[in-house]
């Protein structure tokens, strides 16, 4: 545990502009008491802005390469920030907390925050909100205001990311009006609200999208391609895996990305196959992980869907 001495430099070297603060010194940032964050927080006002952008987004990245670190107290506790940037990267920062008091905090942002970029971000965090209230890991009252929220900044924020990111976290939902609001989005004729439209076809968990979305694998959009991809995974569509291995051919990362996670998700032999070859004849690094994580996925899957077969299965009679 760090000494009172360290914590207060550490403190005064991050108003002090001037001051590099190293990685490790930054690590003891992580999981502050409350008697530390009661320290800090009046420092925090005395560091500068840029400093401030800087600190918030530095940590988010500390976190996420090394999850024995968390700053969620700092996070929380500059939601209230007076610079939009740092509240934005507090909000992503938060992404694996599940702590149901931050619904009321979220919907109080995406409701009246001055900055689009925010509100944005509070709607996608509230999609994990009703995700978990699907999954009642979340009471139906959180749910229900979680979505009532989601359904008003759909329907009217003044900006139009704020609306594509409200539709997207409702995608977990299994609200009545979801299925015309999202099939409004995908007739829209915008390639963004058709974005949206295929993300939360994705997340519906329901395949009556099928033909939307194997209708969009091949469309001249990378972003569209991009997300018919992730959905046909996420829906585990197994007639999309023909299109699906075309796409480890397509020219952009990001499309070529998501076809071999969801050849992952949905599995089978030809996918097999086709992610096997791949990762023989692949001489990229990064890419090489995503497979091997991809055919470990398969492996899982084909294994469960395999051992389902064997439990439905008919016992033999004596008599047969």
């Amino acid at each position: 545990m760090q000494s009172p001495t360290q914590f207060e430099q550490l403190v005064h070297d991050l108003i002090d502009g001037e001051v590099p603060v190293p990685k490790l010194h930054l690590e003891r940032l992580s999981d502050l008491d409350r008697a530390q964050i009661n320290r800090f927080s009046p420092a925090w006002q005395a560091i500068p802005p840029s400093r401030r952008r800087e600190l918030i987004s530095a940590l988010g990245r500390l976190a996420y390469d090394d999850i024995t670190l968390t700053f969620e107290p700092i996070n929380r506790m500059v939601l209230d920030d007076a610079e939009a940037e740092v509240r934005r990267r507090a909000i992503e920062n938060l992404w694996e907390c599940e702590d149901p008091s931050l619904v009321e905090r979220f919907i109080g942002m995406l409701k009246t925050d001055s900055a689009a970029d925010v509100r944005a971000s509070a709607a996608t965090a509230l999609g994990r909100f009703v995700l978990l209230g699907q999954m009642e890991r979340n009471s139906a009252k959180r749910l229900s205001a979680a979505e009532e929220s989601l359904l008003s900044a759909h329907e009217g924020d003044a900006d139009a990311a704020v609306r594509r990111r409200s539709l997207e976290a409702l995608g977990f939902s299994s609200r009545p009006e979801m299925g015309r609001l999202i099939r409004a989005a995908y007739q829209s004729g915008s390639d963004d609200l058709v974005q949206s439209a295929l993300l939360a076809m994705g997340r519906s968990a329901n395949a009556e999208w099928r033909p939307e979305v194997l209708a969009q694998l091949h469309n001249a959009s990378p972003g569209l391609r991009r997300e018919a991809a992730s959905a046909a995974g996420e829906l585990s569509l197994e007639d999309a895996i023909p299109d699906l291995i075309e796409l480890l051919e397509d020219v952009h990362d990001e499309v070529r990305r998501l076809a071999i996670w969801s050849l992952g998700e949905i599995g089978g032999p030809k996918a097999l196959k086709a992610l096997s070859d791949l990762l023989e004849a692949s001489e990229d690094e990064d890419e090489q992980g995503l497979l091997e994580d991809a055919l470990e996925n398969l492996a899982f899957v084909d294994g469960a869907r395999d051992f389902m077969l064997l439990d439905f299965e008919e016992p033999e009679t004596e008599d047969s």
